[in-house]
């Protein structure tokens, strides 16, 4: 937490849905002072009619002049039967901040699947080489050792996506 001018403020996470689950993940920065800052960037993967929505909020003052906030929401969905939403609260309460939102949602190609295929990859394992490669910019802003067990994690659950 950072309070005051200049304050900055970043949130990133990772969150998996399969089967039976609803993911209901986000963030919340309050931009305060002026020329405060914020990034928030939330990756998701959403499998066997695993749901995964972020939901968040991010509010820039009246008083908090000259502020930036940036949110960056990708999702991606392994099969025909899960979802995903996006449902962002921003507010900007003055006219010299900057507040940006992006959100994406894409499916694993049929294409992508059948090029790795026919390089001999097997199924799980072009399925998890596409998924990596989804949290790969996302992967390189965490400290080395969550890198890894993220790696792990990952790895040990995408065979069973």
């Amino acid at each position: 937490r950072s309070v005051g001018p200049y304050a900055e403020g970043r949130c990133i996470s990772v969150a998996v849905a399969t089967k039976d689950q609803e993911q209901d993940t986000g963030a919340k920065m309050i931009h305060l002072a002026h020329h405060t800052k914020s990034s928030i960037i939330s990756k998701s993967i959403a499998s066997k009619g695993g749901n995964a929505t972020y939901r968040g909020t991010v509010n820039i003052t009246k008083d908090a002049e000259y502020s930036k906030s940036y949110i960056k929401c990708d999702t991606i969905i392994l099969d025909n039967i899960s979802k995903s939403d996006t449902i962002p609260t921003n507010i900007l309460n003055n006219n010299t901040s900057l507040l940006e939102h992006e959100a994406t949602i894409s499916k694993i190609g049929e294409d992508q699947m059948f090029y790795l295929m026919t390089r001999g990859i097997g199924e799980d394992k072009a399925k998890e080489l596409i998924v990596m490669g989804f949290v790969n910019a996302f992967r390189e802003e965490l400290p080395m050792e969550y890198a890894v067990e993220l790696n792990r994690l990952l790895s040990a659950n995408i065979s069973g996506m």
